[in-house]
């Protein structure tokens, strides 16, 4: 059966049978998935430590359901179940198109080909990280990861509780004190490299705790500093996460 539709003077749509049937189909998809995370909710209302308990093999096995062998992103969703979920909406950790491998051998930058002020803030960090990482003090090596970290997320950002993760300052709570102060001076002491120059390193800072939203401000700047960061032999102070996309 064939139903005739008008939608204006000019034009005449028809629709079948099968396609009136899987737009009923999805309209009761629709239903049911609002049904589901209502009742979730509940639940989580009702016995939170309950659903607390079972949540996580709930995602588990819709994530294996949905992506199959895609090991990169469920060792994403494992992080993200043990510690990240605390200061990360699930919606950050899912899957992008992929910007870096890590196993990938990145080359040095070619200066001569950049912009001037981008050539001059590269050579400045080449400055600033030069020498052997084993010998860094804390302080270097924190602004060191926190700079990879923002160049390989650019304007999208990272969430201060997971910089604080990875900087291993988690003792007073995700994006605690100790956490927010470190990333605070690493930021001040990486964006003095942009003195005398046009450019503006990062972006202002949004939110609160450890939710609160650190990033680049120039996305261009920050594929090139990726670029300088993945080919230092300092790279390997990066968590294996922000290779992940």
């Amino acid at each position: 059966m064939m139903q005739q539709i008008n939608t204006n003077k000019k034009k005449t749509y028809y629709m079948t049978s099968k396609d009136d049937g899987w737009m009923a189909e999805q309209a009761e998809t629709e239903k049911r998935v609002e049904r589901y995370l209502a009742a979730f909710k509940e639940l989580a209302v009702q016995d939170p430590d309950g659903f607390a308990s079972l949540a996580p093999e709930l995602l588990k096995r819709s994530v294996w359901d949905w992506r199959k062998t895609d090991p990169v992103f469920y060792d994403k969703l494992t992080m993200w179940l043990d510690k990240e979920c605390l200061w990360t909406p699930f919606s950050d950790i899912m899957p992008k198109n992929v910007r870096v491998n890590s196993k990938q051998k990145v080359k040095p930058i070619d200066k001569t080909s950049l912009p001037e002020q981008y050539s001059e803030i590269i050579d400045r960090f080449e400055e600033k990280f030069s020498g052997d990482y084993h010998r860094w003090n804390a302080a270097k090596r924190d602004q060191f990861i926190i700079l990879g970290m923002l160049a390989l997320e650019g304007k999208n950002g990272v969430r201060q509780g997971k910089l604080a993760h990875y900087l291993g300052m988690n003792k007073l709570g995700p994006g605690g004190i100790e956490g927010s102060n470190a990333i605070r001076a690493a930021k001040i002491a990486l964006s003095r490299q942009e003195k005398g120059l046009t450019l503006k390193l990062f972006d202002d800072a949004k939110g609160n705790g450890s939710e609160r939203l650190h990033a680049f401000a120039d996305s261009n700047l920050a594929d090139y500093v990726a670029r300088f960061v993945l080919s230092h032999e300092a790279s390997i102070l990066l968590p294996a996460i922000a290779f992940a996309e």
